[in-house]
C-alpha cells in the first residue's frame, strides 16, 4: 500500500498545478479582453473628438456672429485637448506621434487665441481665417486617416492588450502591423501643417461631472447577479469581473460572461456601477444576419426594452442603422418638454430585434425630477429671431446643456435651408440663439452635426 501513496500525492500535485495553471491562464486571458475593451474605447472616442473639432471648425468659418463664432471655438479647444488626451492614452510606441500630439495641442491654443479676440468684439482677419481653414483641412485628413486606420487594426486582428505588454514577443510583429496600417504615413503628412502665431499661453479646465446616481454601493458579487438577473435572456455562463472602473464619472466593474449552450460561446460584456448597481452599458457582438426589420419595427423593440427595464417618458430621438445593426437615441420627456441630457443609447440587430447594445451613462448622470420653468416668450416671439431665409418644419421645447454643466430651456426648430436641414435652438426666456445643428439625414438614419 505504502508504495502507491507516493504516485497519489504526485498525481494530487499535478492535478492542482493544472487548476491553478488554468485559472492564471483564464485571468490573463480576462485581462487582456479588459485592456482591449479599454484601449479600443479610446480609439473610437478619439476619432469622436477629431471629427467634433473638425466641424465645429467649419461652423466658426460660416458664422458672422463674433459670440458664435466664439462658441464653435471653444468647443474646438475642447475637442482638440480631450482627442490629445485619448491619443497619449493608446499604446503606440512610434515617437512620431509626437507630431500628431503637438498638431491637437496648437489646434487648441490656437482656437483659444481666436475666441479670446472675438469676444472683444475683434473681426477676425483674412490670414486668421485662412489659418482655420488650413487647420480644419487637416483635422479632415487625420479624422479620416484615423479611421481608415482603427478598421484596418480590427480587419488584421492586432489586439491592443498585446500593444501595452512590455517584453511581449509579438511586440515587434505588432510594431510592423502598426507601421503597415498607416500611421506613420499620418504623422509624415501631419508635419506639413502650420506653424502657428497665437497671443500666448492660456488655461482652460474642464469641470469634474459629478453623477446624481444614488443608492448602496455594490460588491463584485452582487454586479455579477445584477448583469445576471438583468439579462437573464442570455443564461449567462462563467459571468465573471475582469476589471474595475476607477476615476470615472461613474466608477463600477467589467463584467464578462458567455452565452450558455451558444456553440461559438459568444462573450457578453457589461459595465455595472458601484453606487446604485445599475447598467451603464452592455454589449453582445454577435454575428448579424440579413436584416429583416424596418426603421419603425426596430424603433418599437429598443422601446418596448426600455419600459422593460423600467425607464419610462423615453422618446425616439434619433436613429442610424449600419452593418446590420441600429442604434436608437432616447432622451427623457418630462412635461412635453425633450430632456436631452438625459440620454440612452439602444442598439438593436436587425436580423431578429435582439437588443445587443445599452448605453445609459448619460441617463445616470443627469437624470433628476426638474422644476422647468415657463417659456418667457411665445413660440411665434421665438420664431422672429430666425433667419427669413429658413423654412420652418417643426417647433417644440427642449431642455438643452450648457457649459458649466447647466441647462437652458429652448424652442427647438426643425428648419430647412436649401437642401440641408437644421435644428436651431432659441432660448425660451430672452429669445437668443442657443445652438445651430446640422442633421444629416439618409437612408439609414439621421445624424446631428
Amino acid at each position: 500500500m505504502k508504495r502507491y501513496i507516493l504516485p497519489i500525492i504526485l498525481a494530487i500535485a499535478l492535478m492542482g498545478t493544472g487548476v491553478w495553471g488554468y485559472q492564471q491562464y483564464t485571468q490573463k486571458v480576462d485581462y487582456h479582453t479588459y485592456l482591449d475593451l479599454q484601449f479600443q474605447r479610446q480609439f473610437y472616442e478619439l476619432i469622436g473628438h477629431v471629427e467634433n473639432a473638425q466641424v465645429d471648425l467649419s461652423k466658426a468659418m460660416v458664422s458672422g456672429s463674433n459670440i458664435d463664432i466664439a462658441q464653435y471655438l471653444n468647443d474646438v479647444v475642447k475637442q482638440s485637448y480631450m482627442a490629445q488626451e485619448k491619443l497619449t492614452q493608446l499604446p503606440f510606441n512610434h515617437g512620431a506621434i509626437r507630431t500628431t500630439e503637438k498638431f491637437l495641442s496648437q489646434l487648441g491654443d490656437y482656437a483659444t487665441a481666436m475666441v479670446n479676440k472675438s469676444l472683444e468684439g475683434i473681426v477676425l482677419e483674412e490670414n486668421e481665417m485662412s489659418t482655420l481653414e488650413e487647420l480644419h483641412t487637416y483635422a479632415n485628413y487625420l479624422s479620416q486617416q484615423l479611421i481608415e486606420l482603427q478598421q484596418q487594426v480590427v480587419s488584421g486582428g492586432v489586439n491592443f492588450g498585446d500593444l501595452r505588454k512590455e517584453g511581449n514577443r509579438r511586440l515587434a510583429l505588432v510594431d510592423s502591423q502598426m507601421e503597415d496600417l498607416n500611421l506613420i504615413n499620418i504623422e509624415e503628412r501631419m508635419q506639413d501643417y502650420p506653424e502657428l502665431i497665437y497671443d500666448g499661453p492660456f488655461s482652460e479646465h474642464l469641470k469634474d461631472v459629478r453623477p446624481r446616481l444614488q443608492g448602496n454601493t455594490v460588491n463584485e458579487g452582487e454586479a455579477i447577479r445584477i448583469v445576471t438577473e438583468e439579462f437573464k435572456e442570455f443564461n449567462l455562463a462563467n459571468a465573471r469581473v475582469i476589471g474595475r472602473i476607477d476615476n470615472a464619472p461613474i466608477e463600477g466593474y467589467y463584467i464578462r460572461g458567455e452565452r450558455n449552450g451558444d456553440a461559438n460561446g459568444r462573450g457578453v460584456s457589461a459595465a455595472v456601477s458601484r453606487t446604485g448597481g445599475k447598467i451603464i452599458w452592455y454589449l453582445d457582438p454577435r454575428d448579424i444576419g440579413e436584416s429583416q426589420l424596418g426603421r419603425e419595427e426596430a424603433i418599437e423593440r429598443a422601446e418596448e426594452f426600455l419600459k422593460q427595464k423600467g425607464y419610462e417618458d423615453m422618446v425616439a430621438t434619433y436613429a442610424m442603422a449600419y452593418e446590420g445593426e441600429m442604434v436608437v437615441n432616447f432622451a427623457y420627456q418630462q412635461e412635453d418638454v425633450t430632456v436631452y441630457t438625459d440620454l440612452i443609447k439602444v442598439k438593436v440587430a436587425l436580423d431578429n430585434g435582439d437588443i445587443i447594445g445599452l448605453e445609459t451613462e448619460g441617463f445616470l448622470i443627469n437624470h433628476h425630477d426638474r422644476d422647468i420653468p415657463e417659456p418667457q416668450i411665445s413660440k411665434e416671439a421665438a420664431q422672429e429671431r430666425l433667419s427669413s431665409g429658413v423654412e420652418v418644419e417643426t417647433v417644440k421645447l427642449a431642455l438643452i446643456p450648457t457649459a458649466g454643466n447647466k441647462e437652458i430651456l429652448c424652442y427647438e426648430f426643425k428648419v430647412k435651408f436649401g437642401a440641408d436641414h437644421y435644428l436651431i435652438y432659441i432660448d425660451a426666456d430672452n429669445g437668443q440663439q442657443r445652438r445651430v445643428l446640422l442633421l444629416i439625414e439618409g437612408e439609414d438614419g439621421t445624424l446631428t452635426i
